[in-house]
Formats: structure tokens, sequence, C-alpha cells
């Protein structure tokens, strides 16, 4: 053997004893076939079940409302609900219903039924991976029958809710909050009159049947007017003690005042709103080339509908009440300056569409049909009025939407119904018009009725959409009080109508 042959053999020699105690060692050994098998699998993922699922019967026959608790999982984004018929003896196939979900939110679905029975309802939630929770199953019956809704009373319930959870008694003035617990109602002022205004549909709901609780009624208007509206801007020139920087302000107060003066036949309060008005209001409006309006408030020039429109309203109110020509001219000049300048041709009075303006700016054109008794007037109380019964800008899974939660976007729909139920009430209107506005209205009160948590009355509160049951830590007054101006429309629409539906 050659010297280079045997130096070779020599360092394999020495070589192979490392390699094998190398590969030898025991953090290295070989994967087991059931790590082999597990390699590159992903954690389990659960994905939790929906909680709280209840199938509640309606006023239809055969129809059940399915509420539950999604999971808090920021990868939902679906329930699919499952629900057969029981049937002795015989296994029915499921019909399924997807239903959009987002995290931590309350769910729920309207099942309207093919037939009377006992049902077995079934949900699972499923991520944005198709992943699916484990079925969580009950069983509802719902009504074979149907009943019929006494909306008069649930009024009287809404309405107390509000008084109950929200007015200061000593004053006539309303909070923010259930009993104040977030404090802040001092600078509540605007919204003080569209809360009253729930408070007077009440009373001349109730007078004739309750005058105990109409008495009542009447010491809270007293109060409300003796305390200002809780107004917190204070002047040593207000001789009304009314006045505010924000013109609209004073219009919003000023038609409660009206409406009290209407509904008790005391004229303190419109005698006052006239005060305020020809002292306060009109003469605030200033002229340029797009004619002559209010402004928002004395800081400002800028004109827009949420002062124009009241103001129209209130300027048509007074002539009715004292027929002096110049509350019309000022009625047609408030109104000729929205139609030029704000309203658009579908029928937005401003962008973006309120509920609150949409509405007052209807019933201005109303009033000033039947004191002119010029039909364009009339066409245009059912464009504006109707564009937001229609309109996807409005609307929310076919209700009102939820324009916002602060205290001003949070009563807007309090002052929208009385209008439109005013329009549906008018025989002067299309009656096409009235027919499609009437199911809407009902609609979104069968809607709120079944996402009130009666068993927390008093505190059975409106949330700010009314296709959701309140859920929040603290209640808001604006909320409540469109919620109950929904519901006292409607009791006064079927009254109006000698209607018990």
């Amino acid at each position: 053997m050659r010297l280079t042959e045997r130096k070779n053999l020599f360092l394999m020699l020495i070589a192979l004893p490392l390699l094998f105690c190398s590969c030898g060692s025991g953090d290295d050994s070989l994967p087991t076939k059931e790590e082999n098998d597990n390699k590159g699998e992903e954690p389990t993922i659960i994905v939790n079940p929906v909680t709280d699922l209840k199938g509640e019967e309606t006023q239809n026959a055969n129809e059940l409302k399915v509420t539950w608790q999604n999971p808090k999982d920021p990868r939902l984004i679906r329930v699919e609900l499952s629900y057969a018929l029981l049937t002795e003896g015989t296994e029915n196939e499921p019909l399924t219903q997807q239903v959009n979900a987002t995290s931590g939110s309350k769910g729920s679905f309207l099942l309207k039924l093919a037939q009377y029975g006992n049902y077995e309802i079934s949900a699972v939630a499923i991520d944005n991976y198709g992943r699916r929770s484990e079925k969580v199953t009950i069983t509802a019956t719902p009504s074979k029958t149907g009943f019929v809704i006494d909306w008069s009373a649930l009024a009287d319930s809404c309405t107390y809710v509000l008084i109950e959870q929200f007015m200061n008694k000593n004053k006539g003035t309303f909070w923010k909050s259930p009993k104040d617990i977030s404090g802040g109602s001092f600078n509540i002022y605007w919204q003080q009159a569209h809360a009253m205004d729930v408070v007077v549909y009440s009373y001349e709901r109730i007078k004739d049947e309750n005058p105990d609780l109409a008495n009542t009624y009447k010491r809270y208007f007293k109060l409300w007017f003796e305390n200002k509206a809780n107004n917190y801007h204070h002047s040593a020139s207000d001789e009304t003690g009314f006045l505010n920087p924000f013109t609209d302000d004073m219009c919003w107060i000023c038609l409660t005042m009206i409406h009290l003066s209407e509904a008790t036949g005391d004229d303190t309060y419109i005698n006052m709103a006239k005060k305020i008005y020809d002292q306060h209001i009109i003469t605030r409006a200033w002229t340029d080339n797009k004619g002559t309006g209010l402004p928002w408030q004395t800081e400002s020039n800028g004109r827009n509908a949420c002062t124009n429109s009241p103001g129209c309203l209130i300027a048509v109110k007074l002539y009715k009440k004292f027929n002096k020509e110049n509350y019309l001219t000022d009625a047609k000049t408030l109104y000729k300056y929205i139609e030029s300048n704000l309203l658009k041709d579908d029928g937005r009075v401003e962008e973006p569409p309120l509920t609150y303006t949409q509405g007052t700016f209807g019933e201005a054109c109303r009033q000033l049909y039947h004191v002119t008794q010029e039909v364009s007037y009339m066409r245009m109380a059912e464009k504006v009025i109707n564009y937001t019964a229609t309109s996807s800008r409005c609307l929310r899974n076919g209700i009102l939407r939820d324009e916002g939660t602060s205290m001003d976007q949070s009563i807007f729909k309090a002052v929208f119904v009385p209008y439109a139920i005013n329009l549906i009430l008018d025989d002067k209107a299309l009656s096409s018009i009235r027919t499609s506005l009437r199911s809407f209205m009902k609609e979104n009160a069968k809607t709120l009725r079944n996402n009130l948590n009666r068993k927390k009355y008093p505190a059975m509160y409106c949330d700010y959409y009314w296709g959701s049951i309140f859920s929040g830590d603290v209640a808001s007054m604006g909320a409540q009080a469109s919620g109950a101006s929904l519901i006292e429309g409607i009791a006064r629409m079927l009254a109006s109508e000698n209607n018990p539906e």
C-alpha cells in the first residue's frame, strides 16, 4: 500500500467515530411517524359559539323572532341558522339562513314559517376562513293565530320610561342619561323641545280617559316653561329667558310652545313663542342675491335647513293662529330660500339627508298647502317625507337608520315621526303616498317593539337603531325620546283611523 493510501485510510478511521457520535445524539434523533404526520399543522383554532339563543313569538301567526349574542371574535362574518318542524316519527330536512354577523354584537332574524308547530332552531358561528363553531340548538313555538298589539298601552310604557328615567320632575326638564348618571345635562336645550313634545302627544291621547295623569302632565308643562326649558344661555337683556345664540334652538323651543297651546288651550305658551319669533328670530334674517334666510347662530351667517325649516313652520303656525299677513309672507320667503338653495332634485333637504330636517320641511310645506290651497306645497311635502322612507341614504334593513349617538343625532327621529304621521292622516295627500308611508311607519314600530326588553321595565330603553335591543352601559334620552315618539305616533295614527290593529 502506498504511503498516500495509508494516510487516507488513517484519516477515515479517525473520522468515522466522530460521525457516528454526531448522528447518534438524542437531540437530533430521527422524527417519529407521529411527528411526521403532524409536521406543518397549524394550531387548532376554535370558533366560539353564539350564546343566549332564543326564539320568541311575534304578533303574527307562524312567525318567530330569533335572537342571540355573537361571540367576540374579529374573524366572525356570519351566523348560519337552521330550522325544522318537529314531527313525531318524521325527520324533516332543515332550512338554512345565512345572517351577517359582527363580533360581540346582538344578532336577530325574523323567521316566517310555513305552518304552526314546534320548531328546532340551531345556530352556528362561522369565521372568515369558513371554520364553524359548535351548533347551539333550541326549540320554539310561534303564535298559532297571531294577536293584536295594544299600541296605546305600549305608548304608555315607552313614555313612562322617558319621564320616569330621564325627567327632572322638579323642573319638568330632561337629563341626557337616566337620573343624570353621566352628568353633562346642563347644556341640553333644543332637545328639551322634542322630549317634551312626546309628552304633549301623550297628553292629547290620554287626557279624556285619564284626567289625573293629564293634570300631572300639565304640571310638567308649566315647570318646563318656568324653568326656561333648561336654557343654558343667560343674559341680563333677555326678558324671556329663552333666548340663545343658536337660532335653530329657539325655533325648536317655540314649536313646542305652540304645540303646548294647541293641546291645552292655554295661550301663555304660544304668546311667548310669538314674542320670541317677532323680536329675536325673524329679526336675524338677512338677504343677499340668494334670497332671505335665517342664520344658524349669531356668530355665523350660514343659513341651513335645520334653522330655516322650523322657522318656516313657526311662521305658518303663527299665521294660522293670529291671521296676520306678515307671518304668511315670512313662511313663503323662508320656503323659497330652502327650495332655491338647499333642496336637491331627489327630495333631499340639504346634504346629508337627516330625518329631522326632512320631516320639519315636509310639515312646513303641508301646513303651507292648508293655508294657501296651493297644491305644489303638498306635492313637496310628499316628496321630501317620502324620500326619507324610501332612500337608502336614510335606511338600514328597511327601517330608519341610526343617525348617530350624540345628544343631537339621537333625537333626530323624534322630530321626523310626528310630521310623517301628520302626512299619513292628511286626506289631502296622495293616497298612494299615505298608504306606503303608513306601512313603513308600522314596520318601524313593529321592529322597535320586538327589540324592547320588557324584562328590564321600567328601564325598558330604546336603542339608537330600532332593529337592535339596547345593550349599552348608559341609555340615551335622545334615543328614548325617538322611540317613544314612534310608538306615540302609531297609537295616534290608529286612534285617528279608529283602527285597533
